[in-house]
């Protein structure tokens, strides 16, 4: 994909605070882009098997009610329509643990976030870098 195409992403996060700063980044990343956001596992499925146009990439938070983002990913990958979208799991969390288990249910990368926004937002554009840019 060429950077001046326009890209749908969809953002699954359950914290407004959290998916406001992600779309700002997201505006200010210089990619052409289309943002959609949820705030939760079930809403993301209802979305993505909704829309003809499905999304390039996801950024879907790890720890949410309901469905958590590693139960959401899962059925993202077990779905023949929706596994080959780049998933990539948000969180807060420092666990080692969550950063594997989210790579083994799939996830194409895994960012920390809200710690230190530079660097989130140095890490967001890292990733449309390699997974937006042919």
């Amino acid at each position: 994909m060429k950077k001046t195409a326009t890209h749908k992403i969809l953002i699954a996060d359950d914290d407004p605070n959290d998916t406001e700063m992600t779309k700002r980044i997201l505006s200010k990343s210089g990619f052409p882009v289309k943002v959609e956001t949820v705030s939760f596992g079930e809403a993301a499925l209802d979305f993505l098997q909704k829309e003809d146009d499905l999304p390039s990439l996801i950024f879907l938070d790890l720890k949410m009610p309901g469905l958590s983002g590693i139960e959401t990913l899962r059925l993202i990958r077990a779905d023949e329509r929706l596994k080959n979208i780049t998933v990539i799991i948000c969180t807060n969390s420092l666990l080692e643990a969550d950063r594997k288990a989210s790579y083994a249910a799939g996830a194409d990368g895994f960012l920390h976030k809200a710690f230190d926004i530079d660097r989130f937002a140095t890490d967001i554009k890292s990733a449309l870098e390699r997974w937006l840019t042919e």
